[in-house]
């Protein structure tokens, strides 16, 4: 009898601690994303489309389903560049979607000195 009450919140313990961990994963993938689309769009002449396909291409390698509805913003200023990756993580519960992630790089433009 005990284990049939048990074995459910061990159960769910566990399935929460996973989900946790995609959740932690899917926050590395995003920043990752946001720091390699910052390190490509400051690099002179600085460029938010360079930074945009970047971040992007980046998410099509690494993250594929662990990140999805995924969105990333990009705005950039004359000295700064700034990538902003969003996106919800994958879910292991039938019918509920997953924790949404948020990560941010920012970055100087590169400026050439005489």
């Amino acid at each position: 009898m005990e284990l049939a009450v048990a074995f459910p919140v061990v159960l769910l313990l566990i399935m929460t601690l996973i989900q946790g961990a995609l959740w932690f994963y899917a926050r590395s993938i995003a920043l990752g994303a946001a720091q390699e689309g910052a390190r490509e769009g400051r690099v002179q002449p600085a460029s938010t489309d360079r930074a945009q396909s970047a971040a992007d291409g980046f998410l099509d390698q690494a993250a594929q389903d662990l990140l999805t509805g995924r969105d990333v913003a990009v705005t950039g200023s004359p000295p700064s560049i700034e990538v902003t990756v969003t996106g919800t993580s994958l879910s292991l519960f039938p019918g509920l979607s997953g924790w949404s992630v948020t990560q941010t790089a920012v970055g100087p433009v590169e400026r050439a000195t005489p």
